[in-house]
């Protein structure tokens, strides 16, 4: 439970800097009743996962706090293989695919590259994506547009969800950043959750993707519309409390 109560106030320090910029030591003690100390611990906590940087007083939110994804690429490779090799097997020649840009996305794309499929058309928002699926004999690849984000390797902003709003596909693979204690889908800032959410809703069957190492990760903008994902596609089945919460939110688990 003082676990559970810990990521619920490091994730409203997150979402008051992602609202803010910049807070201080003393109006989160106030705001959330609890000692100095104890935000100070909580920043210092967040800070190692470099989602902000700690500064006299208080604390400033890194522009750059989500990891790159070159950083991001190694880890727990095994379990988005095997998320991957579902997402694939959920595929059938003409179909129109979406894909975002998170690493478990790209290793989907390198899956579809394997595939047999014929006549697949895909558009994402990731300049790897589309060259790994473009290696597919026979594949359409569109590149959605919007301002390029080289931190992610990918495109976002109004532009790109303009784009997704005018797409029709038959099913959309879209990584999240993190699951949290209640069952939440979040991301590392508001603009990758709206371009997720905007993939996620574009096609018949959207599928959200969380490997382990995402389970009980606090991160400050929630995925919306979660609950109306056709599942979110899972490695491992999350700790008890997790899956309880996406049961009661409606998020169906299916693992690989």
């Amino acid at each position: 439970m003082t676990r559970d109560i810990a990521a619920r106030r490091q994730r409203t320090i997150l979402e008051n800097l992602d609202r803010l910029e910049s807070v201080t030591v003393e109006e989160l003690a106030l705001s959330l009743e609890v000692s100095r100390e104890t935000i100070r611990r909580d920043l210092k906590v967040l800070s190692s996962d470099g989602l902000l940087s700690i500064v006299h007083g208080g604390a400033i939110r890194n522009e750059s706090s989500e990891a790159s994804f070159a950083s991001r690429r190694g880890v727990n490779r095994e379990g988005k293989e095997r998320i991957a090799s579902v997402a694939a097997s959920m595929l059938g020649d003409g179909m129109t695919i979406l894909l975002d840009s998170g690493t478990t996305t790209a290793a989907v794309a390198r899956a579809l590259a394997r595939s047999d499929c014929k006549r697949l058309v895909v558009h994402t928002t990731s300049l790897e994506n589309a060259r790994l699926v473009s290696r597919l004999p026979g594949a359409r690849v569109f590149l959605i547009g919007g301002e390029f984000d080289r931190n992610e390797d990918a495109t976002s902003g109004p532009e790109a969800l303009r784009a997704i709003t005018r797409l029709s596909a038959d099913l959309s693979f879209v990584s999240v950043g993190g699951v949290d204690a209640e069952g939440r889908l979040t991301d590392y800032t508001r603009a990758g959750a709206a371009t997720r959410s905007a993939l996620l809703h574009a096609a018949e069957l959207g599928y959200l993707m969380a490997d382990s190492s995402k389970f009980g990760l606090v991160l400050p903008s929630r995925i919306s519309g979660d609950e109306g994902c056709a599942g979110l596609l899972v490695d491992q089945l999350p700790p008890d409390q997790i899956t309880a919460k996406l049961a009661e939110n409606g998020v169906r688990i299916v693992t690989g």
